[in-house]
């Protein structure tokens, strides 16, 4: 079955032991079973951990459609993915997590799904919220990052977005050349095509360790999105400084008008500190979102290429 094609599944690993050993397991299984012709290359982005590496070397052995990367230091997952990706030589690129919460068993199903339409550049397996096994404050942060990616990243309507995809080869070409310094996969994906589509998958609870993403790395995964792939804030900053900068030139009109044929005196101390406290805070966010976007370009100056992060490959 679709034994023509090749296709690389990356998944960026992060102290984990048990989940690897289940996970890599269940594709031998599959691949006896459906004859997808499979690599799966195991990032590992905790380097310093050595039950992980242990492991790695372990399945590595055992198992020949295995390719193991080691990076030189902890990166995050999405540079993690990228190595890998980097590293995949498949015709079609499947990316997911390691802790056996994306079925393996649910990987024919993206398949089938991008075959249906050769347009399709991508799928994102999505469960139904009912379905979903993450904790509640994690499933209400989800929700509130698909409204914000709608606004900021303009991503299409309906469409949502997951670490278990399945993306042709031109499309992981597309994302090594053009990844920034402090990457978003998805967010990639969105900028670069508007052939994404979604299909329901099953989503498992976690059955070994808890998760790595805490609510602050959420919150600073999100921000870094917003700024790396939209100038909507500098562009909402230029409409508020705009509609600021009109208001003031009425407020003078009127006071010089009040002054020069009513005769009013503005003694003004309580409005005039009110003025400047108020244009002085808006100056120093306007100037806080401004270093934001120059430190980010900064990063980009000193961005290294992929292969640098690789220490090892063991295949």
């Amino acid at each position: 079955m679709d034994s023509q094609f090749k296709y690389s599944v990356v998944v960026p690993v992060y102290k984990s032991t048990q989940s690897l050993l289940v996970m890599t397991e269940q594709f031998h299984t599959l691949i006896k079973e459906s004859k997808f012709n499979f690599e799966v290359i195991f990032v590992n982005d905790s380097p310093f951990f050595l039950d992980t590496k242990n492991v790695l070397k372990q399945i590595e052995e055992q198992y020949s459609f295995v390719k193991v990367l080691t990076l030189r230091k902890n990166l995050g997952q999405h540079l993690a993915t990228l190595a890998g990706i980097l590293k995949s030589n498949g015709d079609y690129v499947i990316t997911m997590d390691d802790d056996l919460q994306h079925p393996v068993s649910e990987i024919p199903n993206l398949i089938f799904k991008l075959k249906e339409d050769y347009q399709t550049d991508a799928v994102f397996g999505i469960p139904s919220y009912s379905e979903r096994k993450h904790s509640l404050w994690r499933n209400v942060g989800s929700y509130v990052v698909k409204k914000i990616d709608l606004i900021f990243l303009n991503k299409p309507k309906g469409l949502m977005l997951s670490s278990f995809r399945i993306m042709t080869r031109d499309l992981a070409d597309i994302l090594i050349e053009s990844h920034n310094a402090m990457p978003s996969i998805s967010s990639l994906m969105v900028n670069a095509t508007n052939e994404l589509k979604n299909v329901k998958v099953q989503h498992h609870s976690r059955e070994f360790g808890t998760t790595n993403y805490t609510l602050p790395k959420l919150i600073n995964l999100t921000f870094n999105g917003i700024l790396y792939y939209s100038s909507v804030p500098l562009r909402i900053l230029g409409v508020v400084g705009f509609a600021v900068f009109i208001l003031s030139i009425i407020f003078i009109i009127y006071i010089i008008i009040q002054r020069l044929f009513n005769g009013i005196e503005f003694p003004g101390y309580a409005s005039t500190v009110s003025l400047i406290s108020f244009f002085g805070g808006l100056n120093l966010f306007a100037l806080g979102i401004i270093g934001e976007y120059l430190i980010r370009v900064i990063k980009e100056q000193k961005k290294l290429n992929l292969e640098h992060f690789i220490k090892e490959s063991i295949k």
